[in-house]
């Protein structure tokens, strides 16, 4: 605190206002708005290499120049006031007991305080010996009131706090919010396998955020351990409104997030808790890929195969790159664990091999449960049985890069037939020679050449702009297409009142027209129909009659520059006399037509080999090729 006002960094400035970082650097550089001279606040100290700004002038400075995407700013910035060198451990603890007293804690006392941790938590087992231990900064207890004042619950103020300027202190960077979502399907599906009615969590282990983002599907969380971070756990639990006990009454799901952690201590975590796993539980664990599924070696590869060797992994998976923020390049692993030791061929799968597309939660989760049962007939969609002799031997990975379940024969043969039958339909069609009859000229002519530039100075061709189109109007069954000189066939298509209505000022083509572009190379297509718009940074050059040159002729002039940008005034182009001109746009139009029906039995064969390797791997065609006599 500056002068004993809160402080916000520009971090702190950047989340208020609900922008990125580099914005709140453009507005100090810039500090008219609006016509006006409105200087952003000048710092009011540096401390750790941070500018420090007073909180009051930020919010005053936001309302006056109406910058940033949070209209309620001024409710927002005392929670992200968050005192200096307080730790976050400590600033969770005097969360937890004011959301469990309710009361105010920048006016009481030591004592009182005491006395209210002793009301609470009469047992020890949350925060009594913290509080009983901490002597706090008045504005350390002001934060926190003004914290619960701000936030809508106290779910939401443990969040702003843990994504505040303390939590960036610590440097330490979570898992993503889809790695989440694809954990916590994992458990709904280890939970409703043990029991529908619901099981307890119990976590196991250093600290993890894991534990808490899986916990509300569970019936209660269990932390056994009175460590200071078990401890912490527990308050974070108890903000979140998650019940905790310190002994499951029945088997539940244990999960070990080995996130972060050296390579041999996660070995031994695992071996821990699977020589522990009780009579009927499940285990998750979360690590990095590289010790969980690739190949390990010398006694790191022996203590991993004397730990498998208990037959107890269920299922193994290779996470997708970039679902922890810390290494978002290193992949993450996951294993299912179950008592019993009869897990002789383990289920794995790569979901890093899908697209974003074809990973389904719920079939994953399904794939899971089907993994425990009895019965391994089922078909999986993305889980395939591995073999636990050829893991456990040397130089052997858990999960081999690409694995994915055994596709059985499908049922849509109709599909992949149509498929191919549609493809074929035009790679079966004849495609007409292009020829062109040329003869020598009859006498000489000088050679004449001209620029754009100078045919635009003598008003035989015009350069109009394209227009910003935003794409979120267009509308499939529109009949305007919008052009880009690198997608001919249009970008999107609007409702012609749509258009009329959107972009009044937007330039139409007329037939005839070139749309091109500069950049990052040069490139052009001719309009042949007319009446479409043109989006922005493409242009439209408009050739008159008596510029000595026709449209697909400068099209295809422009297609053939180097490929490096240049400016559009310098292209040159020949001059030719009228019925030159007329001649050869004939035939260029019969050349661009011709390439036209090629690109398109291109692409025909693309989609028909892509179709004939997808329908025989499905079991679904068989394929004969048709000779010529």
């Amino acid at each position: 605190m500056a002068g004993g006002g809160p402080t916000l960094t520009l971090q702190d400035v950047a989340d208020l206002a609900r922008v990125r970082r580099p914005v709140v650097s453009m507005w100090r550089n810039r500090p008219r708005v609006r016509g006006l001279h409105v200087p952003f606040p000048a710092p009011v100290e540096v401390s750790g290499g941070m500018e420090r700004f007073r909180r009051e002038d930020v919010v005053e400075w936001l309302e006056r120049t109406g910058r940033g995407n949070n209209p309620e700013a001024n409710l927002d910035a005392p929670a992200l006031s968050v005192p200096d060198d307080v730790p976050l451990d400590e600033l969770v603890t005097w969360l937890c007991l004011a959301v469990l007293t309710g009361e105010e804690l920048a006016d009481t006392t030591a004592e009182n305080r005491i006395t209210l941790a002793r009301g609470v938590d009469p047992d020890d087992r949350v925060l009594f010996r913290e509080v009983e231990a901490s002597v706090p900064a008045v504005c350390t207890l002001r934060f926190i009131d003004d914290l619960v004042e701000a936030s809508y619950g106290p779910r939401e103020a443990l969040d702003r706090l843990e994504q505040g300027r303390a939590a960036r202190t610590l440097g330490t960077r979570d898992l993503t919010s889809d790695a989440v979502d694809l954990i916590h399907a994992v458990a709904e599906a280890c939970a409703l396998h043990l029991d529908p009615e619901g099981v307890p969590l119990v976590h196991v282990g250093p600290a993890s955020s894991v534990t808490l983002a899986l916990a509300d599907t569970f019936t209660h969380l269990v932390v056994p351990g009175g460590t200071p971070e078990l401890r912490d756990i527990r308050r974070r639990a108890v903000i979140r409104e998650i019940e905790t006990v310190d002994d499951a009454a029945g088997p539940g799901v244990r999960v070990l997030s080995t996130i972060g952690r050296p390579a041999d201590e996660l070995l031994d975590l695992v071996d821990n808790l699977v020589l522990d796993l009780g009579e009927g539980e499940l285990a998750i664990i979360i690590g990095p890929a590289g010790v969980l599924c690739d190949e390990l070696q010398g006694q790191q590869e022996r203590h991993r195969a004397q730990t498998l060797r208990s037959e107890s992994l269920a299922v193994a998976l290779r996470l997708p790159r970039g679902m922890w923020r810390e290494a978002h390049r290193q992949a993450l692993g996951l294993w299912v664990c179950a008592t019993g030791g009869s897990m002789q061929r383990p289920l794995v799968a790569d979901l890093a091999a899908f697209t974003r597309d074809e990973l389904d939660l719920g079939d994953l989760a399904s794939d899971v449960t089907g993994a425990f049962a009895a019965m391994r007939g089922r078909a999986f969609r993305y889980l395939r049985p591995h073999d636990l002799p050829p893991i456990l031997s040397a130089r052997t990975v858990v999960v081999p890069r690409g694995v994915r379940a055994l596709r059985l024969a499908t049922t849509e043969i109709e599909r992949h037939l149509a498929v191919i039958n549609a493809a074929t339909l035009v790679t079966s069609e004849p495609i007409q020679p292009f020829d062109v009859l040329a003869e020598r000229a009859p006498g000489a002519m000088l050679l004449r050449r001209r620029s754009l530039g100078e045919l635009k100075d003598l008003g035989h061709v015009r350069v109009l702009r394209g227009s910003r189109i935003d794409h979120s109007h267009g509308n499939p069954a529109g009949s305007v297409a919008v052009l880009s000189a690198t997608n001919p066939h249009g970008t999107a298509r609007l409702d012609p009142f749509d258009a009329a209505r959107l972009y009044p000022r937007a330039v139409r083509t007329d037939p005839g027209d070139v749309v091109f572009a500069e950049r990052p190379r040069p490139i052009a297509t001719v309009d042949d129909h007319g009446g479409s718009l043109v989006a922005s940074p493409s242009k439209i050059l408009r050739i008159s009659s008596q510029a000595g040159i026709g449209p697909h002729a400068v099209a295809a002039i422009i297609n053939r520059l180097p490929n490096e940008p240049t400016e559009w005034q310098t292209w040159s182009v020949p001059i030719l006399d009228t019925f030159e001109v007329e001649g050869l746009e004939e035939v260029l139009l019969a050349a661009v037509n011709h390439e036209t029906t090629l690109r398109r039995h291109l692409d025909a064969t693309r989609d028909l080999v892509t179709a004939m390797i997808d329908g025989v791997a499905a079991g679904a065609v068989t394929l004969t090729t048709r000779t010529t006599q």
